[in-house]
């Protein structure tokens, strides 16, 4: 692995950490980062649950309309339910998060541009 897709990986998974979304629904157990498929997986302690449990989607970044965004699309569940409400909910959306919205608005542009490079 180069010390660039180490970078961009730990990039991906500190977002996914930090992520209010994702915060809402439970505690981050785990991030696993396939820099080549680009898949994220993440294992979630989900609120009132006492076993994890998995989720998985296709990453990528993007230029939006507030700069360059961080795209999750495809995202699935290993219980059916949740899986289920996801496809309901989203069905073949994509989620896009504003990287400023998560570096600051000075830095924007930098990591912006840095991640373009990355990918």
């Amino acid at each position: 692995m180069s010390i660039l897709s180490n970078i961009r990986d730990r990039a991906v998974e500190s977002f996914i950490r930090k992520n209010e979304t994702v915060q809402r629904f439970g505690e981050v157990d785990e991030v696993s980062i396939d820099a080549e498929s680009r898949i994220a997986t993440v294992r979630i302690t989900l609120r009132g649950e006492t076993q994890t449990t998995l989720f998985r989607g296709y990453y990528g970044f993007d230029e939006g309309e507030k700069g360059t965004e961080l795209v999750f699309e495809k995202i699935t569940c290993e219980r059916a339910w949740i899986n289920e409400m996801i496809k309901y909910a989203l069905g073949s959306k994509e989620l896009r998060f504003p990287i400023a919205d998560y570096s600051g608005e000075k830095l924007a542009g930098i990591t912006g541009r840095f991640a373009k490079i990355l990918f």
